[in-house]
């Protein structure tokens, strides 16, 4: 009975506690989530898809103080950076008390005394050179080899105060390693993905498109350059849409010619397939762009798009001035040889992609699948690949 009643008795007070906790959370300013701000630093932030003051998926560490500057709130995280023993200690006492731990003297303060100046929310990111990443909560995803960035939200209501804190150091190295190749949405998942390190090079089966327009240099020596540079400009916008409305990563442009990974540097299952509905979606909406070209009295060349499936060597490759991920090896090689044998709308890819495409349609719940139509097209040798390919032609029905 005594271990009985000492059970109930744990139970009873961390009821109580939970309870406190609840009560704190209400009476306080718990808004930052639906507020939006601006200034550069949300800025940064919006231009990835998010429109709060603290970034969806990323845990946060979180202070509240009352008008008179004492603690009113702070959950375990909080506590754990400010070196407080007790979370309960800390209640009622002065921040100053705490604020002179490993962030440094008075930098909670300074975001505080910010917020209570301002009539909007205050959002701001500082780096952390010496940091010790042990005293915040564990990364999701390999933490990169860089100072550490966090972003301080603040929000005044009342002259009560609520600080959050977040870690943004993977984010923001995703951000500058990825943005350039991969649309908003993709970050994001790249953010929940745990049990992928986009940081190492690796060997990844995966789809590669190639695309550009025939007759493309032959065109630059009969039109001006500023014709030249609108036509080049909306033939890759085109693209680029294409390639991610398929979740597609825009790997490089070479004058006309654009590279196009499918299954990189997020892991899919149906990265063919995906390869495969862009190429379609391209002829579309470059079709539509010929006949436009045709009525300004353009130039109006139609595009040829090569796919191939199979091994390639992906990572950020490059020096420390410029890195760039891109995918390297045989099958990104024969996916420029199919778009160099490719005419005018065709698509030509290979039956790894085929096989590939057809297993992904059998369990494909996301994509509105056309009817496709693959037309074999013989065996063909193509420079610096060994043996003979066999090609098909790939055509929406």
């Amino acid at each position: 009975m005594e271990g009985k009643e000492d059970e109930l008795t744990r139970l009873r007070e961390e009821n109580q506690a939970l309870r406190g906790e609840l009560a704190s959370l209400k009476s306080g300013i718990r808004l930052s989530s639906t507020m939006m701000t601006s200034g550069g630093a949300m800025t940064r932030a919006t231009t990835i898809g998010y429109s709060s003051q603290t970034i969806m998926g990323l845990e946060e560490l979180i202070l509240q103080l009352a008008p008179d500057g004492t603690i009113g709130y702070l959950n375990p995280p909080m506590a754990k950076l400010l070196g407080v023993p007790s979370r309960q200690k800390a209640l009622g006492s002065a921040l100053d008390d705490w604020d002179n731990g490993p962030l440094g003297k008075g930098t909670l303060k300074a975001v505080v005394q910010a917020a209570l100046s301002s009539d909007k929310p205050i959002t701001v990111e500082k780096v952390f050179s010496d940091l010790d990443e042990k005293v915040l909560p564990p990364a999701k995803g390999k933490r990169p080899a860089s100072a550490t960035i966090l972003r301080f939200a603040a929000t005044e209501v009342k002259g009560r105060v609520e600080l959050i804190i977040q870690d943004v150091t993977r984010l923001r190295w995703l951000e500058e390693t990825f943005a350039r190749y991969v649309p908003p949405e993709v970050i994001e998942q790249m953010m929940t993905r745990t049990e992928e390190d986009f940081m190492n090079m690796e060997r990844r089966v995966i789809s590669i498109l190639f695309v550009d327009m025939r007759g493309f240099t032959k065109m630059t020596q009969s039109i001006s350059p500023g014709q030249l540079q609108q036509m080049v400009n909306s033939f890759l916008s085109n693209m680029v849409k294409c390639i991610q409305n398929y979740n597609g990563t825009v790997d490089k442009f070479v004058g006309d010619e654009v590279m196009a990974l499918f299954g990189a540097p997020i892991k899919s299952d149906d990265h063919a397939l995906q390869a495969l509905l862009t190429a379609l979606q391209m002829h579309k909406e470059h079709s539509s762009m010929m006949e436009q070209w045709a009525q300004d009295a353009y130039p109006s060349p139609g595009i040829g798009i090569g796919i191939a499936t199979g091994p390639a060597i992906i990572g950020n490759i490059g020096t420390p001035a410029r890195m760039d991920f891109t995918a390297l090896g045989h099958t990104v090689n024969l996916a420029a040889r199919l778009c160099s044998m490719a005419k005018a709308g065709q698509v030509l890819t290979v039956k790894e992609t085929f096989h590939s495409a057809s297993q992904a349609m059998k369990h494909d719940a996301t994509h509105t699948i056309p009817s496709i139509r693959f037309s074999p097209m013989g065996e063909q040798r193509f420079k610096n690949i060994d043996k003979p390919v066999t090609v098909l032609s790939v055509r929406e029905e």
